[in-house]
């Protein structure tokens, strides 16, 4: 493999394929080869910025700045003895930058130790190569020497950049790569194990309606089918006895209700009280406790008759005026009605004690539990399985991308046609 990678980086020859486990190590040897490269010719670079800066250090220490007296004009004189002391502070300051032994460090310093120099001369420097001609042809040289490898190196760091921008999408794209595959490996278990999962939920539900169609048709589940259709008729008759209560409550509640809003137009707070109680009694479902509707029924029952003998209640058919005549009437159908539904409720919770707990119902309850246990097992796997699928497509075609982008990216860095190798690509 790592000569094949050699060569592949060498470009000796032209491979037509390339195993994606390749990769990570020729992206490690390209960078390596892009930052051995980088940092020789900036080793390079480095020896001819330093010597050109001993140079130009040897002439900022030797300026003579004690001659006035060659200067031909006095004015001249005064602007080389202000400006002098500014450029060589300004050179030094500049020149005394460090150079970092990073290739990207030390193009940056030399870059702003250009900078400040060539500042220095085009401010204060400028009033000096009329004194010092010399020793300025000498600082301007050694910038100018300073200043091309500056410009030859900044194509090659541009390069260099690139290039190594380059191989980091690469990686990049990789991980993605990688990463999509990993989670279409995982869609696939996941899809296996939901199909697995419907198989034997659906083999062991057609088991359990096997086992129920057998119990359903054994004699002792038979047997209990009829206490079972007794249990059904008594709830008709329970629901029955229901209706019939409230039949003969209707007429009561209407009167209790206008003799509440009589109660209430005449402000008798007592009379509301007693007709409100009244009423939520008899809006209630059976049974009714005795004890209860005799203490509330009669004072009601009272409370109609003084507002009807008043005048102020009117009755509008024979049932107010038997309700009224016949007070016990009400009391009595109450409690028969009441006494019927209890009856009644306590014959099916005895039938339903016991036949719930004869072992044919009891196990085919637990079997229908089951099943329908199965039933939601096999619902929620199924529609799991399909956003699995779909999922898993979606993912497929990721891989798919992600591999063209690697394929792409390996065939931009090293300008050759190149096929990526997955076996197991979905």
């Amino acid at each position: 493999m790592f000569r094949f990678l050699k060569d592949f980086m060498k470009g000796e020859r032209a491979p037509s394929a390339l195993e994606i486990g390749d990769i990570p190590a020729w992206i490690d040897g390209e960078e390596g080869k892009v930052k051995d490269d980088l940092a020789e010719r900036v080793g390079a670079a480095r020896a001819v910025l330093r010597d050109a800066r001993r140079q130009m250090e040897e002439v900022l220490s030797g300026f003579d700045t004690d001659s006035p007296e060659e200067v031909p004009h006095p004015k001249l004189a005064g602007v080389t003895e202000r400006s002098l002391p500014l450029f060589l502070k300004a050179m030094r300051t500049s020149l005394s930058r460090a150079l970092p032994d990073d290739p990207e460090g030390f193009y940056t310093a030399a870059g702003e130790i250009l900078k400040g120099c060539l500042s220095a001369f085009r401010g204060q420097g400028r009033y000096l190569a009329s004194r010092f001609p010399e020793e300025m042809k000498v600082l301007r040289r050694g910038l100018d020497t300073m200043g091309g490898e500056v410009n030859a190196l900044t194509p090659e760091i541009s390069r260099a950049r690139e290039r190594l921008i380059g191989l980091a999408d690469l990686r990049e794209s990789l991980a993605h790569y990688r990463d999509a595959k990993k989670r279409a490996a995982s869609g696939q278990l996941e899809i296996r194990s939901l199909e697995e999962e419907v198989k034997t939920s659906g083999v062991s539900l057609e088991r359990v309606n096997g086992a129920i169609a057998d119990l359903e048709n054994g004699e002792d589940y038979l047997a209990c089918q009829g206490e079972l259709s007794r249990i059904k008729s008594l709830e008709g008759d329970r629901s029955e006895a229901t209706r019939l209560y409230r039949a003969s409550a209707a007429t009561s509640l209407h009167l209790f209700r206008k003799g509440e809003k009589v109660a209430f137009r005449k402000k008798d707070r007592e009379a509301m009280r007693i007709l409100h109680e009244a009423i939520e009694f008899m809006d209630r479902d059976p049974p009714i406790p005795e004890d209860t509707f005799l203490r509330i029924l009669p004072p009601a029952q009272k409370v109609i008759a003084a507002m009807v003998a008043s005048g102020d209640l009117p009755l509008k058919n024979k049932e107010e005026t038997d309700l009224l005549e016949v007070p016990k009437r009400l009391l009595q159908v109450i409690r028969e009605a009441s006494r019927r539904f209890q009856g009644i409720s306590d014959e099916i919770s005895s039938a339903e004690a016991s036949v719930l707990s004869h072992p044919a119902i009891a196990k085919s309850r637990d079997l229908k539990k089951g099943r329908a246990e199965l039933e939601k097992r096999i619902t929620l796997a199924k529609d799991r399985l399909e956003f699995a699928r779909k999922e898993a497509a979606d993912l497929g075609g990721l891989v798919h991308a992600s591999l063209d982008e690697v394929r792409q990216r390996v065939e931009g860095l090293s300008g050759k046609p190149v096929q990526i190798r997955e076996p197991e690509l979905p």
